[in-house]
């Protein structure tokens, strides 16, 4: 092949990938308790769920994340933090 039909497929080939990674729809948070979230088993908990507690006001305090990068304090002191400035 000639440098040219190179870089021809290369740009197809760039430009397919680009395409395929933008048709990626975002998985929805599941919701349920922290009560439903501890009976899964490990390998079927999610790493963030939404808790319909109408108590905890919505917004950031009631998406609740695992995996140690959320900023709700209460998650942190639950499920501990990678960064809680100290």
């Amino acid at each position: 092949m000639t440098s040219a039909a190179n870089v021809v497929l290369a740009a197809a080939i760039a430009s397919a990938a680009a395409v395929a990674g933008c048709q990626t729809e975002p998985k929805p948070i599941p919701m349920m308790t922290v009560t439903q979230w501890e009976a899964l088993p490990a390998s079927e908990r999610p790493v963030v769920f939404r808790d319909p507690d109408p108590q905890l006001g919505g917004g950031f305090a009631s998406v609740h994340e695992t995996d140690g990068l959320s900023r709700n304090p209460a998650d942190c002191a639950r499920w501990g933090c990678i960064d809680v400035n100290r």
